[in-house]
């Protein structure tokens, strides 16, 4: 064996290891955010119990028009304020008709005609109709604001950052269970909050 391959096998052997270590690295990175961002989900407060109401019940139908009555809509609201004084806070908490929660959180106005315009303001969860969390975010004055994440039904969770309701980045990351992740470009975020 010449000399330059006692010297070149040792060191591709030692990359090889490097390359090895950082693998693992990764995954058990990724497997800590994932748990990280489980227990950040459970942790969250929803609309108290100890809210007041403040309306009667909202009813909207599929698309997003107020309704008449229960038979016409696909979900009603109840509005409620939380707190006193500086603490004070506007709160909703959406239904789906079956009486599981669809969404809850705060807002700055609520527009009863047509829910397309409601002002989100704080903290807002949306849920699926078996219970189970969708849609996680801040809003400032009715934009998105920071980090949102949905919770796909296949069990990945899907990130997006936003800045001024506008994504921060031309993508979005998913993490499967598993822990691998994948970036996908932010217009396909759409077709996965349906």
């Amino acid at each position: 064996m010449c000399d330059f391959q006692k010297i070149y096998i040792p060191l591709q052997q030692e990359k090889n290891k490097s390359l090895i270590k950082l693998q693992k690295m990764k995954k058990i990175f990724l497997i800590l955010m994932m748990a990280l961002m489980t227990v950040v989900s459970y942790g969250r407060k929803h609309v108290s119990t100890v809210a007041v109401m403040a309306s009667d019940t909202i009813y909207y139908g599929a698309n997003m028009l107020n309704v008449s009555n229960r038979s016409e809509a696909s979900y009603y609201r109840l509005l409620m304020t939380r707190g006193i004084g500086q603490n004070k806070q506007d709160v909703f908490q959406d239904f789906y008709l079956n009486g599981k929660l669809k969404a809850d959180g705060g807002y700055s106005f609520i527009d009863l005609g047509n829910d397309k315009n409601t002002i989100f303001c704080g903290e807002v969860t949306t849920y699926y109709q078996n219970g189970k969390e969708k849609l996680h975010g801040n809003y400032q004055n009715g934009k998105r604001e920071g980090y949102f994440t949905l919770q796909l039904r296949d069990g990945s969770i899907a990130t997006v950052e936003y800045a001024d309701g506008k994504s921060k980045y031309d993508y979005f990351t998913v993490t499967r269970s598993d822990g691998t992740m994948e970036k996908r470009p932010v217009s396909g975020i759409k077709s996965l909050l349906q």
